[in-house]
């Protein structure tokens, strides 16, 4: 049944994968899935868990490499996100309790601790960087659904902001190369690294 779903979803997107088009992938009536699942939101729980569980942790957390593993995990998961689009849009506002997620967490949390990172703000920083790496995989899917490509969307940003008066926005004028410039994936590891950095400079939240 998840596979079946997991079709569906790499077919059609998120917003096709119903009970009904679900039954339809393994010829038998939407009413037989009800045996396995509650609802649609029950099958997407159990499809984002799959997609998590088929995550390579990478190896065993060394604390003289901890946060390059941490870097190359997140990497991983975006890929398994842009395997399975628009899935990581099931996680946001709606924390993932299955045991696919349950260990990526666990690995996440266990090379925070290799890192000699503080326990609270491990805790903490689990939640803000997997809210980071789903939307932007989420983001990824809508691009990839409308067909939109990072060359249109720049080209687009700097022909509205062509439209800008310079002397009323003067800094998005000056600023117009950097704000268009690198990949995605390049934006995705400056964010990362950003949020790594700001959490090793970071008071531990109170207790």
């Amino acid at each position: 049944m998840l596979e079946a779903g997991l079709r569906v979803l790499r077919a059609k997107g998120i917003d096709a994968v119903t009970m009904r088009a679900v039954a339809a992938e393994l010829d038998t009536g939407p009413a037989s899935l009800y045996v396995y699942v509650a609802n649609r939101k029950d099958l997407l729980d159990l499809m984002f868990d799959a997609v998590a569980a088929s995550i390579d942790l990478g190896p065993e957390p060394d604390p003289t490499q901890w946060r390059e593993q941490l870097e190359a995990l997140a990497y991983r998961i975006v890929e398994a996100m842009d395997d399975h689009p628009g899935i990581a849009r099931v996680p946001l506002a709606n924390v993932p309790t299955g045991q696919g997620a349950a260990r990526v967490a666990d690995r996440t949390l266990a090379l925070l601790r290799a890192g000699d990172v503080d326990d609270r703000s491990a805790a903490w920083f689990i939640d803000v960087v997997s809210l980071y790496i789903n939307a932007t995989a989420y983001e990824t899917s809508i691009y990839m659904s409308e067909g939109t490509t990072e060359d249109n969307i720049d080209e687009q940003i700097r022909d509205d902001f062509a439209r800008l008066a310079a002397d009323e926005f003067p800094n998005l004028t000056r600023l117009m190369g950097p704000l268009t410039s690198g990949t995605g994936e390049e934006r995705f590891a400056f964010g990362l690294r950003l949020l790594i950095n700001g959490l090793l400079n970071t008071p531990p939240p109170p207790a």
